[in-house]
């Protein structure tokens, strides 16, 4: 099921947008003088690579190379077996198969005299294996960090970016809608009807947590057959076609905590729609809550600049309040008090746009 959900469709993610990324990360490459950027990815951190070309490794780590031109070479420890099945589901250049990737780009790289700088997105998180295989199969090139770079041309959601995060939301909102919270009994079985909504709806990825009494306590957990409190949360972390996105929701079994929490979901959907460029978030969000008249525990906004699938940019607990940019990506989660009564929320967003 899943390598066909995985499967690159060029009718959501046409070849042309990956080359206009690739080319927008090689114009910025030229700016700072450097002859390649070098990218890693494994399960949890595919999405720089998957920015770029379509895919996802699920089963091993892999290491992608941008030249200064033309289509990226991916280096990979999988078997040559493995390597149609990557063509069927990304429009990669070049696929090297070999035991150390590193390695593999590292001599590709020593071969051109002129490359003597090379970027690497996250250098400080490049396993060292990785490292010190390119580095002995290129010992006169340059490594330096560019994961600022990186997020400087990945900024700014093109069309077919809102559409696969259109699609992963509208995932999301529909599978917490599975919750029935005057029936909801275990944290368990909850959960897993949420993940299974999720996956026939064409989720590739379903992560649920779960606050199951928020009353007692508001931290997010992976669920088990505990029983819900009176009020409890629930977050759906989604992926498809290698976008993310998270949605939080709080149920209540009582009537008038019901009504609280539906007070709070129109609110947070219009706090959504008009998070403004260029203003920080931390004074936006403050001065809805204050509006709203509501108090106000924490926040937290996410978004993707490399390849983490979703990253933490701004909270009430970093000294960063952000000022997001038009066009950014990011996912919004709040924790309030209404009339005395515990509510989350997290939705994403497209600043300046519609999802």
């Amino acid at each position: 099921m899943r390598r066909g959900l995985m499967r690159w469709n060029a009718e959501e993610l046409p070849l042309a947008v990956l080359q206009e990324r690739t080319a927008r990360l090689q114009a910025a490459m030229r700016q700072e003088n450097l002859q390649a950027l070098l990218v890693y990815t494994n399960l949890v951190r595919p999405s720089a690579v998957t920015w770029l070309t379509g895919f996802t490794p699920y089963w091993s780590e892999g290491l992608l190379l941008v030249g200064r031109d033309g289509a990226p070479t991916f280096a990979t420890a999988l078997s040559k077996r493995v390597a149609s099945w990557i063509r069927s589901v990304s429009p990669l250049g070049e696929i090297l198969n070999a035991p150390r990737p590193g390695t593999a780009l590292g001599q590709r790289v020593a071969a051109d005299t002129s490359v003597c700088r090379i970027g690497v997105v996250e250098l400080d998180a490049l396993p060292s294996g990785s490292y010190d295989d390119f580095s002995a199969a290129a010992p006169a090139v340059e490594l330096l960090d560019a994961t600022a770079l990186f997020a400087g041309a990945r900024r700014g959601a093109d069309a077919a970016e809102r559409h696969l995060l259109a699609r992963a939301d509208a995932i999301a909102v529909a599978a917490l809608e599975q919750v029935d919270a005057a029936g909801a009994t275990d944290a368990g079985s909850v959960a897993g009807a949420i993940e299974k909504h999720a996956r026939l709806a064409g989720a590739e990825e379903v992560y649920i947590t779960v606050a199951s009494d928020l009353m007692a306590d508001r931290r997010m957990i992976r669920p088990s057959a505990v029983a819900l409190g009176d009020i409890f949360a629930l977050r759906a972390s989604i992926a498809y076609k290698g976008c993310w996105v998270r949605r939080a929701r709080t149920f209540a079994k009582d009537a008038a905590a019901r009504a609280a929490m539906a007070r709070g979901d129109a609110w947070f959907a219009q706090v959504v729609q008009s998070i403004a460029p260029g203003k920080p978030l931390a004074d936006q969000i403050n001065t809805q809550v204050q509006a709203f008249g509501a108090k106000l525990e924490s926040w937290m906004a996410e978004s993707c600049l490399g390849s983490y699938p979703l990253q933490v940019i701004a909270s009430s607990r970093s000294s960063s309040n952000g000022a997001p940019a038009t066009g950014d990506f990011v996912v919004l989660s709040l924790a309030l008090t209404i009339d005395g009564v515990p509510w989350v929320g997290a939705a994403p967003l497209i600043v300046g746009a519609a999802l």
